[in-house]
């Protein structure tokens, strides 16, 4: 007996379902095996970024995920095809570039013949990722601590315990689970006021530092200093507790015995004293109603100015107050307001005492502050001479913000006095400052051909001539190989800049001998003015480095002040490119085929392809994208898709019936520099089924001088051993010479549109265009014209003999459905012409 068919749910079901889903962060999608047609819901819409009308296919849908994930999507999709379901945890790069983890889940349903569609969730779990990956980072240093860690829950039940409580207490997390940790580990000598002090503060959700008896399992006591602290989410609800528990039972000890020692020997008191004055560390307590109860006689030296306010019985504040009146604490300020605010805050760091502090006197000595309450509630602070260590770190930092090797300062030290410099500013102190960047044109070339102790010593003396003309406020730091910086304080105005700028060059451009050869440095250099440029520091740096960058663009050997449309440029260059990175990952960029034609019988032979690109709604010229794509290093993915576009295009043509020739692709020379470049050609011939013959490689002449030359004449020679023809584009326009010919496996030249360009409306000459052509020919090349756009210059190069011509006479740039309908008008006019013949003969 057959089961009953399953209907499908009503739409109000439907509806319920995904909103139900929505609202637990649950995407769906669903492929129609049979068409490969794909459906998502909105929130499968939402996490890749897109619009909610987006309807995507099979290949875009995968090509979301991540480069490294698409294979295991793929492989987990064909076999939920033959039934198997999955369950997998994988990247994805959304439609706005971000990269996101999410959890993606499918299985078929089944038909009468078998499986008819794949189904499943997907849910981004970037955040609950992450937060995993915390946790597990967290856990791991709790457990390596030596003290004890337990976590509790709101009600201050036990959750977790770490190691290190398991050996304090002998109690392992099975016998604590869910039972208060008071309730176990206090005892009959427990303080019922220090259980009190945890009970209220963990009702109350407070954090709390507190010492404590406790008892282990065994039965033994022990001390610990505790300091409980609530665990909240990000709403500030209480999710529980963490206590960490260090054992000072040692400690105690040591003090019980301290204070029944003092007890027993009241004589040993005035030993005390004499031993507290010989101690180089100044001690100072108060009782529990802040009044001075001992201070020593290191006390006293060290606070001079204090000394007649300094006497028992003194309050805290008064004895404070005193030192403030008579210029004892330079950090307080002058004036009456900051005074009262520093008094206030200095009380209060007594009165809770903390991390050690530390207090510069007038004398410029350093101390070293510390506090503690004692049990008995009494105040003890110790004021410790730390001036030779704060030497000693000066000098180390002095160390870490040196350049080793011209011993000026660096980075750090730079981006430190900046920051002193706004941070100046932001307290309405007035300040104005000149920020140069400069670095050394040429300076590989240096290292290059007289090795690297000449490029050393140049950076040396680059060192020492800016030493000599700057002031002492004046910062001047190597920013790292053959860059370096300063920063004029009081400098505000770009003639002063510019006269300084003159002096600089004159004094750093003299030659400098090196052996028996002469290093003449010279400088590119880039201004800001601060505040007029920019506030902040790192703003300030970026404002100069891109006006050193556009001093560069600008020939080198000159300088250039910050241009806010600098700026925006590089920012549209920056954005463009991100654009364009996006763009690629989606392969959201087209080709267009513009036609070649034999010039001997007017025969198609190919098309070459262009890359075109729309940013939004607008076509961004390839004379704007391609250099972005060549100097943000996008240039090779790029030319790698307009490869697959291209030779997706002459199979489309060849499917049609058409007749559509070989097609010319542009390759960049970091394309041909690729380990793999001739495996991914002969992939990509292999994934459309064409023979090797149907491609053309276009190369410019710059290519042919790159230093790498010998692996690209490898590369190209694995090309022709393909099948793949090889084209020299733009010639005449560069530097290459006949050996350069002769040397890569060339088979046609392009002559540059310029020359042709150059064959007058009449057909006037065009010397190059005619040498071109002849030196082609003399070494058995073919070649191609580009930009033909008159009867003039076709006419010109037919009777010069040029092979083939492309340009806007013969047609522009074509969509893949305009080749064809050009293919159909090319074939319809040779099938015309030998009807005609036939019909004459």
């Amino acid at each position: 007996m057959n089961p009953p068919p399953t209907l499908p749910a009503a739409p109000e079901t439907s509806d319920l379902i995904e909103d139900a889903l929505a609202t637990a962060g649950l995407g769906t999608w669903s492929v129609e095996l049979a068409t490969g047609e794909v459906r998502w819901s909105k929130v499968t819409h939402a996490i890749h970024e897109v619009a909610p009308g987006f309807q995507p296919e099979l290949a875009s849908a995968v090509a979301f995920y991540a480069p490294e994930a698409r294979a295991e999507i793929t492989a987990a999709m064909a076999r939920g095809s033959e039934g198997a379901a999955w369950d997998l945890d994988l990247p994805l790069i959304t439609a706005l570039g971000r990269r996101i983890w999410v959890r993606t889940s499918g299985r078929a349903l089944l038909g009468p013949t078998g499986p008819r569609h794949l189904v499943g969730t997907i849910t981004d779990i970037t955040q609950r990722r992450a937060q995993r990956e915390e946790n597990n980072r967290l856990s791991l240093v709790v457990q390596q601590m030596h003290n004890a860690a337990i976590i509790t829950d709101a009600q201050f039940r036990t959750k977790w315990v770490n190691a290190g409580f398991r050996r304090l207490t002998g109690y392992n997390i099975e016998e604590l689970r869910g039972q208060r940790p008071d309730q176990i580990l206090h005892g009959p000598e427990t303080d019922p006021a220090a259980a009190r002090a945890i009970t209220d503060a963990v009702m109350a959700g407070e954090h709390l530092v507190t010492e404590i008896l406790q008892y282990r399992q065994d039965g033994s006591s022990f001390w610990v200093s505790m300091d409980i602290t609530p665990i909240r989410l990000r709403d500030g609800t209480l999710r529980g507790y963490i206590a960490i528990e260090t054992d000072i039972t040692a400690l105690k000890h040591e003090k019980a015995a301290g204070q029944a020692e003092l007890i027993r020997r009241t004589k040993a008191e005035t030993l005390l004293r004499e031993v507290m004055d010989a101690s180089p560390n100044a001690v100072i307590a108060y009782d529990q109603n802040e009044r001075v109860i001992f201070f020593n006689s290191t006390y006293r030296d060290i606070f001079p100015l204090m000394a007649e306010g300094m006497r028992l019985g003194a309050s805290l504040e008064e004895v404070i107050r005193h030192g403030l009146e008579r210029g004892q604490y330079p950090d307080a300020g002058k004036s009456p307001v900051p005074q009262e605010i520093w008094l206030a805050q200095y009380l209060q760091a007594h009165r809770t005492p903390g991390p050690s502090r530390e207090l510069q006197l007038p004398d410029g000595r350093w101390l070293q502050l510390r506090e503690r309450r004692s049990p008995n509630g009494h105040l003890v602070c110790t004021r410790t001479d730390i001036t030779r260590l704060k030497a000693a770190e000066e000098q180390a930092r002095h160390l870490a913000e040196q350049d080793p090797l011209t011993r000026l300062g660096n980075r750090a030290l730079l981006f430190r006095r900046l920051a002193g410099l706004t941070e100046g500013a932001r307290r309405d102190d007035p300040a104005a400052a000149c920020l140069l960047l400069f670095d050394l044109d040429h300076f590989k070339a240096t290292n290059d051909t007289l090795g690297h102790p000449a490029g050393d010593a140049l950076l040396q003396e680059i060192a020492a001539r800016g030493l000599l003309m700057l002031r002492r406020e004046d910062t001047y730091v190597r920013l790292g190989g053959d860059e370096f910086a300063i920063l004029l304080p009081g400098m505000t105005a770009a003639a002063q800049a510019t006269a300084f700028i003159g002096q600089l060059r004159a004094r750093m451009e003299a030659p400098l001998a090196f052996g028996n050869a002469t290093i003449t440095p010279s400088l590119s250099i880039g201004v800001a003015l601060f505040p007029d440029d920019a506030c902040d520091t790192d703003t300030l740096f970026r404002s100069a480095d891109t006006a050193l960058y556009q001093a560069k663009r600008l020939g080198r050997h000159c300088h250039s002040f910050f241009d806010r449309s600098i700026a925006a440029a590089l920012e549209r260059k920056a954005q463009l490119a991100e654009e364009l990175r996006q763009a690629i990952a989606r392969d959201d960029l087209s080709v267009a085929l513009q036609p070649q034609v034999r010039v001997g019988d007017g025969a198609h032979v190919g098309f070459e392809a262009l890359a075109r690109w729309s940013d939004t709604a607008a076509p961004v010229p390839p004379s704007e994208f391609i250099p972005v794509a060549e100097e943000m290093g996008l240039i090779a993915p790029l030319g790698a898709l307009v490869l697959r576009r291209a030779l997706g295009a002459m199979r489309h043509l060849l499917d049609l019936g058409l007749e559509p020739g070989r097609v010319a692709v542009n390759v960049a020379t970091a394309q041909l520099l690729s380990e793999d470049f001739p495996r991914q050609v002969r992939d990509a011939l292999q994934r459309q089924n064409l023979p090797a013959a149907r491609l053309e490689i276009e190369l410019t002449e710059t290519t042919l001088l790159d230093r790498s030359g010998e692996r690209i004449v490898q590369v190209l020679r694995e090309l022709k051993a393909l099948g793949v023809s090889i084209a020299l584009d733009d010639f005449g326009t560069g530097y290459a010479s006949l050996s350069h010919l002769t040397q890569f496996p060339v088979d046609r030249l392009k002559i540059d549109r310029r020359f042709v360009r150059d064959i007058g409306v009449d057909g006037a000459p065009s010397p190059i265009a005619r040498t071109v052509i002849g030196l082609a020919h003399g070494l058995g090349l073919e070649v191609v014209a580009e930009g033909v756009e008159t009867q003039a210059q076709l006419q010109y190069l037919t009777e010069h003999h040029c092979d083939i011509i492309q340009g806007y006479l013969m047609g522009r740039p074509l969509t893949l459905d305009a080749a064809a309908t050009h293919l159909r008008a090319a074939q319809d006019a040779v099938d015309q012409a030998r009807r005609t013949r036939a019909f004459t003969i």
